[in-house]
């Protein structure tokens, strides 16, 4: 992984991405996932700053953050949070914390079965099977914790989160995961041309051999895509 020592210009990088277009905003949330996976709290900060003078939304921003504990665990993101404070300030003071009711967690689990099958597509079944059988939590939580309690939620579009979550992936060089989360990027409406881009966005953050993991699943993935339209 490049350290930032290699990129002492990251300002200068952020201002030569793409800032036009539809797909503006959700390469530059993928940014601020790829900077919240490297765990750098100085880049993370930058990124946020950046996206504040652009006037990305506050409620999209927050979101991203929100997300990353799912694939980046609550370390990261709490990390993540605090640079949020700082760039964004804080606005739920005071705010009390509500009991989850019945009739949520009854939404997050169709909610989650819904957009689980969307995003997985022709492989929901076979995913299902192996995970029940293996430790039936993990899909229960998966279903409920991820794609119904966090995934569901407003603010993103579900090509923003997908996007975000390739970016994470990438970074960590989880590879298993990123196979996935390419296909539930196709799946849920972004083009294959586009996760190609956010690759290359991020390819400071993520270093060589990291977009090169990436560059190579992204190619394999659509071979197999072309080949079944």
């Amino acid at each position: 992984m490049s350290s930032m020592k290699e990129m002492p210009n990251w300002d200068k990088h952020l201002d030569s991405l793409e800032r036009t277009g539809n797909n503006r905003q959700a390469r530059l949330l993928a940014t601020l996932s790829a900077a919240i996976a490297r765990c750098d709290n100085k880049l993370t900060g930058q990124v946020l700053s950046f996206l504040k003078r652009l006037e990305i939304s506050r409620e999209a921003v927050y979101e991203t953050i929100l997300q990353s504990y799912l694939f980046l665990g609550f370390p990261r993101m709490i990390e993540a949070a605090l640079a949020f404070s700082e760039v964004f300030g804080e606005t739920n003071r005071g705010r009390e914390i509500e009991k989850i009711s019945v009739a949520e967690a009854d939404k997050w689990f169709r909610d989650g079965m819904k957009l689980c099958r969307r995003v997985y597509g022709r492989h929901f079944e076979s995913l299902k099977v192996k995970f029940t059988s293996i430790l039936p939590e993990i899909f229960r939580w998966m279903v409920i914790e991820g794609y119904g309690k966090v995934l569901t939620r407003p603010g993103l579009t579900q090509v923003e989160r997908e996007l975000a979550e390739v970016a994470a992936l990438i970074v960590d060089r989880q590879e298993r995961q990123l196979m996935s989360h390419v296909w539930g990027s196709l799946n849920v409406g972004a083009e294959i041309a586009l996760v190609r881009q956010i690759n290359a966005d991020i390819r400071p953050i993520a270093g060589e051999e990291a977009f090169n993991l990436a560059e190579d699943i992204i190619h394999r993935i659509q071979v197999k895509y072309e080949a079944a339209e």
